[in-house]
């Protein structure tokens, strides 16, 4: 038996269709002026935006790591310039 054309564009729908019911949305990036801040420890970060994941906000932020290398990253809690460790 073979498939006729409605058959193949069933199927071809339901699968995808199926593919996107378990495809989680990526967080939303809202661009922002960048600006100084800190860690924790009080080390200097640059935020470079705001993410909401998971309807959590998290700021993005660049690190750079011992070899120069830079990234960005998502941080729940960052601290004004001279704030960390109060």
């Amino acid at each position: 038996m073979t498939m006729q054309y409605d058959d193949y564009y069933n199927a071809t729908k339901d699968a995808f269709i199926d593919a996107l019911a378990e495809h989680k949305s990526r967080p939303r990036l809202m661009r922002i002026a960048p600006f100084e801040a800190q860690d924790e420890d009080g080390s200097p970060l640059q935020v470079i935006g705001v993410i909401d994941d998971d309807d959590m906000m998290k700021f993005v932020v660049i690190e750079e790591d011992e070899d120069g290398a830079i990234f960005p990253i998502a941080r729940s809690t960052i601290y004004k310039k001279g704030a960390a460790g109060i």
